[in-house]
């Protein structure tokens, strides 16, 4: 998804998981002189250094058990 032309609802959004993950112990991607997290995450929305996928987007998550282990009864 190209985040220049989404629309507000979908950047405040992003901005918002982005400002969650900076408040859980994330590294930020800019340097900033704020120590707010949804301020560093509107600074790095805006100058691009974010992504974003729709759900189609996503690749399919792997099936559980598919890694060749017995995940049944702890064999």
């Amino acid at each position: 998804m190209d985040i220049k032309e989404a629309g507000l609802f979908i950047k405040v959004n992003i901005a918002a998981q982005r400002a969650r993950q900076i408040m859980q112990g994330a590294a930020p991607k800019i340097q900033s002189s704020s120590r707010k997290p949804a301020a560093i995450a509107i600074l790095e929305l805006e100058s691009g250094v974010l992504e974003a996928f729709t759900p189609e987007e996503l690749p399919d998550p792997p099936e559980e058990g598919s890694d060749g282990e017995d995940t049944e009864d702890g064999l």
